[in-house]
Order: structure tokens, then sequence, then C-alpha cells
């Protein structure tokens, strides 16, 4: 695995595109959500900028999910004693949780490929989701099929947009669908052919309305029951994979195999 992420961005007038990518493999480390965090954070403090495109930086993948391996190192950190549960709600996934979750501007995931694990729990914390309109590319919550489950606040944030039944089934099945059926389910707000075109011409009409009455609808339409589920569920995650060398021995495995998660049961 590649471990040499980028963070590019193009300006669209107001609306500022970034572009993630970590070729050849598409996951996202904590070094690579870091940059991204940064990225965001930038943007949304820059006055110029109105509103913004989350996208993949390579054909076919917006993130495929977050690096296992790194997963499985920071379990053992907590069963040494290096680092806490409650130390992982300050991890740079957490950071653009938060960030998303807060923003006064619109953020839409345009969703160019495959989207799994870590990285289906950043698009759900954005404004919008729009996937490109082809069975070919993997959404889903896969986690549960190697012991684990969305620790960066997906589940909540995927039960703001579906409910809580269905959010708990499709993380209990380890769902992986395709755009199409990821569109009935709630979880994706468009298809398009061109979900990066798509989504700056959505993010140009948005940039162009009034700057305070966008940050008025943002903030008045936020979540505002469930900021310490979404904690919780990373404390619990550090719980899980500190507590368990079953776990931790199953993600190492996975992390060293050339299996891909969606072929896992």
């Amino acid at each position: 695995m590649s471990d040499a992420p980028t963070v590019t961005v193009d300006h669209e007038g107001a609306v500022a595109v970034i572009r993630y990518a970590n070729a050849p493999s598409g996951l996202i480390s904590n070094k690579g959500a870091a940059l991204l965090a940064d990225r965001i954070g930038h943007e949304l403090e820059c006055e110029a900028t109105r509103c913004l495109v989350l996208t993949g930086g390579e054909e076919g993948v917006f993130i495929r999910h977050a690096d296992v391996s790194q997963i499985r190192r920071a379990g053992d950190a907590v069963a040494s004693g290096t680092i806490r549960p409650e130390d992982f709600p300050a991890s740079p996934f957490a950071r653009i949780g938060h960030m998303l979750d807060a923003s006064e501007k619109p953020v839409i995931a345009a969703i160019n490929g495959v989207c799994m694990g870590g990285g289906l729990e950043i698009a759900l914390a954005c404004t919008l989701r729009i996937a490109v309109s082809s069975p070919n590319y993997s959404i889903g919550l896969p986690e549960i099929r190697l012991g684990i489950f969305p620790g960066a606040g997906g589940i909540a944030r995927l039960a703001r947009l579906i409910g809580a039944h269905r959010a708990r089934r499709f993380a209990l099945e380890g769902a992986i669908v395709d755009a199409g059926a990821a569109a009935e389910l709630g979880l994706i707000d468009e298809l398009a052919a061109d979900p990066v075109g798509r989504a700056i011409d959505l993010a140009t009409i948005f940039a162009g309305r009034h700057p305070a009455a966008v940050a008025a609808i943002m903030e008045l339409a936020a979540a505002e029951d469930d900021d310490s589920a979404i904690e919780r569920s990373m404390i619990r995650f550090g719980e899980l994979v500190g507590g368990s060398r079953e776990i931790r021995h199953r993600l190492s495995a996975f992390a060293k195999g050339s299996r891909p998660l969606e072929d896992m049961d």
C-alpha cells in the first residue's frame, strides 16, 4: 500500500473542489485524514469560498476505506496503554466529521467511485451526496465483516438520513450496495453520469445565495441530539479494537492479505 496521500484543490469561482487520492490503494490513513482535514478547514475559513465539493482524485475511487492496518496498530496501542479509547474522538477522522457537521457552508460529496467504510463515513458527514450512476462501484459499511463497526460516527450519521432501524440493519449486515440501491435507501441524494460536474453546478447555485441565509439554514438544520452519540461510538470503537486480541488478529490478517473487503462474508 502506498502511504503518499495527496489533497489538491481547484477553485471554480466561489466553489472549492477538493480531491483526495492515495494511489494505488485508495485508502485513507490518519495522515491522509489530517491532510484532508487541514484543507477542508482552510476552505471553510476562506471568505472567498462559499461552497465545497469533496471528491476522489483517482478514477473510480472516492475513498475505498480506512487503512485497516492502522486500525490494528491503534488497537495494539490501546491494549498496551499507549493511548486510551477516550483519545479516539480527537483523531483526524473525528476532526473532519466535526467540521462538516458544524459547517456554515454546504459541502457536497461527489462520489466518483468506490466508497466504503471510513470513506462513506466522511461522505455521510457532508451536506449532500451525489454518486456516479454506475452499478460498478461499491458503497457500504462492511466493517462488521472484520469484527468491528464504523468507528468515526458513521452509524449515527446514517441514522440521520435513513432512520435508526434501517441504519442499524445496514451496519449489522455490513451492507455493500451499488449507487442505485444507495439512492433508494436514501444514502445518496442524486445519481449523475458526471457527479463532480453536477456537484459543481449545484454548489455554484448555493454559492450564489446570500451567505448569511445559507449559514442560518446550515445551522438550523443541523442535528442537535446526537453529538454525544458520535463521540460515544468513537470511544466504544477504541475499546473494541483495544480489548480484543482476536479482532486485532483479524485486522492484521486482512491488512496482509489480498482479499478485498467486499468479498468477505
